[in-house]
């Protein structure tokens, strides 16, 4: 028991010792280690609720299915309608080359490949096109490509010119076309 008095003395004594100021910081800290723990649970259960989803995700993803949307069946089909179909990207990327030539944009080769969009009926399609041009001919043929063919995104444009002076440069676009996958 004398023990216990002894710490209860020295305690008081520290109290009494460290005024107002230690008071304040005693309330800081005790006001500290309550917010840490009440994080500490919100975070816990936010883990926890990430972890269940991901495990429904990787068991085949019944969870990412079956969140709502606000958008009815009917209206994200005919989102779906809008994008062009898989059959008719040589006649898409055809155009592409015809829209450029006509803005002044030389375009000796055309790569791509085609990915797989998971979730959705939809491929995408990336093109790399290496462009040849003046800066503003690019520029007013890719403001016209986004703007009228919602289904094709820029994805890298990588320019470099030659010389400070000339108003030609050459460079590397990178494109996503994204088309409707063809019905089997």
């Amino acid at each position: 028991m004398t023990t216990l008095l002894r710490i209860r003395e020295s305690l008081r004594r520290a109290l009494r010792g460290a005024g107002w100021a230690g008071a304040a910081g005693g309330l800081l800290l005790a006001l500290a280690v309550a917010t840490d723990q009440q994080a500490a649970g919100s975070f816990e259960a936010r883990r926890a609720a990430l972890a269940a989803e991901r495990a429904s995700v990787l068991r085949g993803g019944e969870a990412a299915q079956s969140v709502r949307t606000g958008v009815d069946r009917d209206t994200l089909r005919a989102f779906y309608d809008g994008f062009p179909v898989r059959d008719a990207l040589p006649a898409l990327l055809s155009a592409l080359q015809v829209q450029a030539e006509t803005h002044g944009v030389d375009i000796d080769r055309s790569d791509y490949r085609v990915a797989e969009e998971t979730g959705a009926p939809l491929q995408r399609v990336v093109l790399s096109l290496p462009v040849r041009a003046e800066f503003g001919a690019l520029y007013g043929w890719l403001s016209e490509l986004v703007a009228t063919t919602p289904h094709v995104g820029l994805e890298a444009l990588t320019l470099r010119r030659g010389d400070a002076r000339g108003g030609f440069v050459e460079g590397e676009l990178r494109l996503l076309v994204f088309v409707r996958r063809t019905p089997a």
